[in-house]
C-alpha cells in the first residue's frame, strides 16, 4: 500500500484514501441526536408568502459587516459531481453555474435567511419599479472589485454579463433572461457607471427572481475585461467574479480550491481555504466524514444512522429545500407535422398521443397510461423509507409549499391495481407491458438515486419493463435540450415561491432546458401569471395551468424534501445565513466558523 501511495500525485490523495477508507472505516460511537423530520429541523423554515407582490420602491442598502479575525483553516466539502471549473456567464454548464453562485459569484440581489420571497441588496444597493410596472432602475454599489485584479464592477459589467448569459446554449434561463433584458419592445439604459434603466416592454413580474442569488436559473456579474483581454475559454477556466472566495486551483473530477479574499466588501471568510471535493460514492463521502477528511458533504438521508455516530456531528436542516418530479419526455406537441416538430416527439412511446388535441381517443389513451404511472408509485413509502420522514408527497412540479391552493382532490392516490386497469384499458395487456427508459437527474438532492429506483421497481410491479439509466447529469443534461432524449427522467429543482417561476421550462420558444412536455395550450396560457402584479389575478391563472396539468397528467410529482447537511468536528452551524431561495446545495460559506 505504502509503495502504490507514494507512486500516486498528491493530488489524488484525499480521492483514493476516501475510496479505501469507505471499506474498512468502521462507525464511531456516541454523536448528537438524529435531526427530526419536518417541523422540527434546526433550520429556518421555508414558508412561501401566499403572493408574490411588486417589490418596494426602493431598498436601504445592507450594511457590510464588520471585520473579523484573519481567515485561518480550510473547509472541506463532498460533492456528488462538480465536473471542469466553470465561470464565464456563456460558457458556464450544470452544476457549474449554481456552484459558482454559491461560492465565488455574485447577482444583483439575494435571497434572506429568513423568507425566499424576500429580496436583499447584493450587487444592486437599491431598486425601484415605475408605476406602469415596466421600468425598473438599479443603482449598484460602488467600489466592487473583481478577482485578480481586473478592476471594478459597473453597469457595463452588468450588461456584458446578461448578454452571455442570453447567448448562452447552456444556461437554463438563457431564454427568460432575454424575455426582460432584449424585449423588443424594451430598452436598456445607463446614466451614469452606477445605475441601470430596464425598461422590459411588457410587465415582467419575475425580473428580480432572474438576478437572484442563489438560483440555478440566476444570473451573475463577471468582469468584461477579463474575458476581452484573455479570450472566452480562458476566462472561463479562472473566471473573475466579484465573491468572498477566488479560485485558487482546480482538477476536474478531483477539486475545485478557492481563497478567501481579504476585506471582502460583504463578508471576508472565516476560513482562509475553501476546497470542494469531486466523491460521486456516498461510502467515500461517509468515510471522509468519519475520519474528519470531509467538514460536510451532500449526504444520502440513509447516512443520518451512520453520521451521527460520529461523536460531534451537528446538522444543519432546511425544511422544504427542493422538490422532484417526473419528466416525461417525447411529449412535444408544438409544432407537428412541420419544421418545428421536435425530433424526440415520440407516439410510439405509451404516454405520448399522435396529436396534440386532448378531446381526441388517442389522447384518452396516452393520458391512461399517464395516470397508470402517476397512481402506481407509493409516495408514502419513499419519504417514510427513504427520506426518512424528511418530505412529503408530492402533486406536481412547483406547487411545494403552495398545495393549499390546489382544487381539492388533486392528489396521486396510490392505486396499483387501478393503474393495472388504466394500462389494460389502453390496450397495454400481459406481465410484459411495454418497455420505457428511467433515468435519474443526478445533481445533488437527497434520494434522488434511490427513489428513482424504488419509481422503477413499482412500475415493475404493474408490469412495466424498465431500464434504469444511470449516467452523470452532465451527459443527460444536452439530450434533454436537444429535444432528442426519449425516456423518463426523475428531477428533482428548487422549491417555487409560486408555481409561474419555473413556468419557462414548458415553453417550446423559450427554454434551453425543458420539463418534458411541449404543448400548444400551454403555450397560450402559461405566459399570462408572468405579466400579472396583482395576486388574485395571478394565483387565477396559475391554478388553470394546474389544474390543466393535472387533468391530462401531463406533470407527475414525486415528493418534495428537506436539505440536511452534517457537519464534523471542526466547523459551526451557519444556518443563520443560509440564503433561502434555492438550498438544494448548501450556501454562505463565508458564514462559516472554525469550531
Amino acid at each position: 500500500m505504502s509503495i502504490l501511495w507514494l507512486r500516486i500525485p498528491e493530488r489524488f490523495a484525499l480521492f483514493l484514501w476516501l475510496l479505501f477508507l469507505a471499506v474498512i472505516v468502521a462507525c464511531g460511537s456516541s454523536a448528537t441526536a438524529t435531526p427530526e423530520a419536518a417541523t422540527s429541523s434546526t433550520g429556518p423554515t421555508l414558508t412561501p408568502k401566499s403572493a408574490t407582490t411588486a417589490p418596494a420602491p426602493t431598498m436601504m442598502p445592507t450594511k457590510a459587516p464588520e471585520a473579523g479575525p484573519k481567515p485561518a483553516g480550510t473547509l472541506n466539502i463532498g460533492q456528488k459531481e462538480l465536473g471542469p471549473y466553470q465561470g464565464h456567464p456563456k460558457l458556464s454548464g450544470n452544476p457549474q453555474i449554481f456552484l459558482n453562485q454559491l461560492i465565488s459569484a455574485e447577482n444583483l440581489v439575494m435571497h434572506s435567511a429568513v423568507s425566499s420571497s424576500e429580496f436583499l441588496p447584493m450587487l444592486a444597493e437599491s431598486w425601484s419599479l415605475s408605476d406602469d410596472n415596466l421600468s425598473w432602475t438599479f443603482k449598484l454599489r460602488k467600489g466592487i472589485q473583481f478577482h485578480q485584479g481586473f478592476g471594478e464592477m459597473t453597469a457595463e459589467d452588468v450588461l456584458w454579463s446578461f448578454d452571455q448569459i442570453i447567448e448562452s446554449a447552456k444556461h437554463p434561463g438563457s431564454s427568460d433572461v432575454a424575455r426582460m433584458w432584449q424585449h423588443p419592445d424594451g430598452s436598456r439604459e445607463t446614466p451614469d457607471p452606477y445605475t441601470i434603466v430596464l425598461h422590459t416592454g411588457i410587465p415582467a413580474i419575475d425580473v428580480l427572481n432572474r438576478v437572484r442569488n442563489p438560483w440555478a436559473g440566476s444570473t451573475w456579474v463577471a468582469s468584461k475585461k477579463q474575458s476581452d483581454e484573455l479570450g472566452e475559454e480562458e476566462s472561463n477556466n479562472r473566471t473573475a467574479l466579484t465573491g468572498p472566495w477566488v479560485l485558487s486551483e482546480a482538477e476536474t473530477a478531483q477539486f475545485w480550491k478557492f481563497q478567501a479574499v481579504d476585506s471582502h466588501w460583504r463578508k471576508t471568510p472565516f476560513f482562509q481555504e475553501l476546497v470542494f471535493w469531486d466523491i460521486p460514492e456516498e461510502s467515500a463521502r461517509v468515510a471522509g466524514f468519519q475520519t474528519g477528511q470531509l467538514d460536510t458533504f451532500t449526504m444520502s438521508f440513509d447516512s443520518i444512522p451512520t453520521v451521527e455516530a460520529v461523536a460531534g456531528t451537528e446538522f444543519m436542516s432546511v425544511p422544504g429545500g427542493g422538490e422532484s418530479h417526473l419528466g416525461m419526455y417525447g411529449s412535444s406537441y408544438v409544432g407537428l407535422g412541420t419544421d418545428d416538430q421536435r425530433p424526440n416527439f415520440n407516439p410510439d412511446l405509451p404516454w405520448v398521443a399522435p396529436t396534440d388535441d386532448f378531446n381526441s381517443p388517442e389522447w384518452e389513451q396516452a393520458l391512461k397510461v399517464r395516470q397508470a404511472l402517476a397512481i402506481s408509485i407509493d409516495r408514502e413509502a419513499i419519504v417514510s423509507n427513504l427520506l426518512r420522514g424528511f418530505g412529503k408527497p408530492a402533486v406536481m412540479w412547483g406547487w411545494l409549499g403552495n398545495e393549499d391552493k390546489l382544487d381539492p382532490g388533486m392528489s396521486w392516490e396510490f392505486d396499483p391495481e387501478k393503474a393495472k386497469q388504466l394500462l389494460d384499458e389502453a390496450g397495454y395487456t400481459g406481465e410484459k407491458r411495454f418497455t420505457l427508459t428511467l433515468t435519474p437527474s443526478i445533481r445533488g438532492a437527497p434520494g434522488e438515486v434511490e427513489a428513482c429506483e424504488a419509481v422503477a421497481q413499482m412500475w415493475a410491479d404493474i408490469g412495466i419493463d424498465v431500464k434504469l439509466q444511470n449516467l452523470p447529469y452532465s451527459t443527460l443534461r444536452p439530450t434533454l435540450i436537444a429535444r432528442t432524449y426519449e425516456g423518463i427522467t426523475c428531477h428533482a429543482t428548487s422549491p417555487r415561491v409560486e408555481p409561474f417561476l419555473g413556468y419557462t421550462n414548458w415553453w417550446s420558444h423559450a427554454a434551453n432546458w425543458y420539463a418534458g412536455v411541449e404543448h400548444p395550450w400551454l403555450e397560450e396560457n402559461m405566459p399570462k401569471a408572468t405579466t400579472l402584479f396583482d395576486a388574485d389575478e395571478r394565483w387565477a391563472a396559475q391554478k388553470e395551468v394546474g389544474r390543466f396539468l393535472f387533468d391530462n397528467a401531463l406533470d407527475i410529482g414525486l415528493y418534495g424534501f428537506d436539505v440536511i447537511w452534517p457537519l464534523g468536528t471542526k466547523v459551526e452551524s451557519w444556518i443563520d445565513h443560509v440564503r433561502l431561495g434555492d438550498t438544494r446545495n448548501i450556501n454562505g460559506m463565508e458564514w462559516a466558523k472554525p469550531r
